[in-house]
């Protein structure tokens, strides 16, 4: 287990991890938070790789991941710090998607995990529109024994909003 702390620290940077820690909120500032969607990102690739089989109760969680300085990746459409859930599907799949539409910048925020993995667009398989979903793009990225695609999904809430669901999956191949 350390050797698995020790390469995600030195894969991802100096970021503290924190996929499992609770937000801070000042009384008087703006909101912040220590759960790093690419640190978070950077981890699940790491166990992963050195065969981890990922376990539910180590992974899961539901709350609210941020850009590395400790500010929500995006504000649901009620103003909201927007949330996330990551889940995992399998021992060697897993998922982290937001749970509401807002104002999440979802090309800002891919690059955002690429740069964080190293990743450029020589390392893109493929990009499509889902043959089963029209509304959804998916970008499939190679990165040796693991495979990571992001999902772009629109959707309309019940009163006409549009918005994006975004889903990344990191798998074991």
């Amino acid at each position: 287990m350390i050797s698995v702390m020790l390469i995600v620290l030195v894969s991802c940077g100096n970021k503290t991890p924190g996929i499992g820690s609770e937000p801070a909120m000042a009384d008087d500032g703006p909101f912040h938070a220590d759960n790093d969607i690419a640190m978070t990102v950077c981890s699940l690739v790491d166990a992963l790789r050195v065969g981890e089989s990922l376990i539910s109760d180590d992974y899961d969680f539901e709350g609210i991941l941020t850009d590395g300085q400790g500010t929500p990746l995006y504000t649901d459409i009620e103003g909201n710090p927007g949330e996330w859930k990551v889940n995992v599907i399998s021992p060697d799949d897993v998922r982290i998607s937001n749970l509401n539409i807002g104002d999440l910048m979802t090309v800002d925020l891919r690059n955002y995990i690429l740069g964080a993995l190293n990743l450029n667009d020589a390392d893109l398989v493929t990009a499509y529109i889902n043959p089963e979903n029209d509304r959804e793009v998916i970008w499939l990225y190679d990165i040796g024994d693991v495979n990571i695609s992001f999902s772009e999904t629109l959707i309309k809430t019940p009163s006409d909003l549009d918005g994006i669901i975004m889903s990344i999956s990191v798998a074991k191949k």
